[in-house]
């Protein structure tokens, strides 16, 4: 029998949430939304209700970008 954290972790979502941004980023939920109206990460998609995330892969982009970046590669 599957508890319900393993059925969670079996799906992994195409999106993140901005909490869960916030803590692969370690960039403050303020500096997130605010380099998002910059237009310097990624765009929020609305989902259903107030809720907000971003494209999973769009973030994982961004960071890879800033650690590239970080090395000098970029």
């Amino acid at each position: 029998m599957m508890n319900k954290t393993d059925s969670q972790s079996a799906i992994k979502s195409p999106f993140i949430t901005l909490p869960e941004a916030v803590k692969a980023t370690h960039c403050p939920r303020s500096t997130i939304l605010k380099y998002t109206k910059l237009g310097l990460f990624p765009p929020m998609i609305r989902l259903l209700g107030n809720r907000i995330a971003f494209v999973r892969a769009d973030v994982q982009n961004w960071i890879d970008s800033r650690v590239n970046s970080a090395k000098g590669v970029a």
